[in-house]
């Protein structure tokens, strides 16, 4: 007969399995487990701060806006703007106008007393812009500095630079000549405006003026060729407008003519010709001491005459 096998049950003692479980409970004991909420504090106080930082920021960015919008204070120590470079008068709208603004940021334009440009100033203090003057008339332009932060000073205006706009091109309102001479030059005079430059002109020859304060303007000797002459005249002023004239002027040179092209028949009178310069040094010159001398003569002998009259009578 088979042996039975008999079945092995190895139980361990009870004090063993006691020894086991407590050392289990041990090594649980001494895992930490932190509590979720502590983590939680931390964050919302790092936000918090972060959120009270950037109340701070905002508050500051809203005052610094505040104050670096407003009008800027006046502070009559700070040396104001100058300004280099302007035209004193112009037939363009736009105006370029620089200067130095050392120690500033920023520079005020006013033109007329009113603001109308607000310039950035550059590393070495230099300011450059244009403006715009649509009208014709004089205008005033001032300048000032304006500097700090967030509080904003202003200098006082620069001294005043007046521009005069003018677009009308200039008119020759007057002109004298004779148009049938018996010299080889001639001259002519007229009005235009003042300061105005005339332009007498054939070809590649030309003659030129600037009239005076009264807009007066002669040119003298201006040549001519045997039989008739035809000249072109161009007027320009001061702001750049100009005006041409074809064939404003011509001239006849006839050498049988007795008509002086420079306005003169002899060596004594100028004729009417607009030539009251010439007349005046004529009657200013040596002839009038013999003038004087002709009626302190005449004086004489008329007084001598009345007291040999009277001495007759006694």
């Amino acid at each position: 007969m088979a042996k039975k096998k008999s079945k092995t049950i190895n139980t361990a003692p009870k004090e063993v399995k006691t020894t086991i479980l407590k050392k289990e409970e041990t090594m649980v004991s001494k895992v930490e487990v932190k509590n979720p909420r502590d983590s939680e504090r931390i964050s919302q106080i790092v936000g918090a701060i972060f959120i009270f930082l950037g109340v701070l920021l905002v508050a500051f960015g809203v005052y610094s806006f505040i104050k670096y919008s407003s009008n800027p204070e006046l502070k009559e120590s700070l040396v104001s703007p100058s300004v280099t470079e302007i035209s004193t008068i112009t037939n363009s709208s736009t105006v370029p106008i620089s200067g130095n603004a050392t120690g500033y940021d920023t520079v005020y334009i006013y033109v007329n007393g009113e603001k109308v440009q607000s310039v950035k100033v550059g590393t070495k203090g230099e300011f450059s812009s244009d403006i715009t003057l649509e009208k014709e008339g004089v205008y005033e332009i001032t300048t000032a500095g304006v500097k700090g932060f967030p509080k904003r000073y202003i200098s006082a205006p620069s001294l005043v630079e007046k521009i005069t706009v003018d677009k009308t091109a200039p008119v020759l309102s007057d002109i004298i000549y004779s148009k049938e001479v018996g010299t080889k030059t001639f001259t002519v005079t007229g009005t235009v405006e003042k300061d105005a430059q005339v332009i007498v002109k054939r070809g590649t020859d030309y003659y030129s003026a600037t009239c005076d304060a009264q807009g007066n303007f002669k040119i003298a000797s201006i040549a001519l060729d045997s039989g008739a002459n035809v000249f072109n005249m161009v007027l320009k002023d001061l702001a750049g407008n100009e005006t041409t004239l074809d064939n404003e002027i011509k001239v006849t040179y006839s050498p049988d003519s007795s008509v002086n092209g420079d306005a003169v028949t002899d060596d004594s009178l100028p004729v009417a010709a607009g030539e009251f310069s010439r007349m005046k040094d004529f009657f200013l010159g040596n002839n009038l001491v013999i003038a004087f001398g002709i009626l302190a003569l005449m004086a004489g002998l008329t007084t001598t005459s009345v007291l040999y009259a009277k001495s007759k009578r006694e």
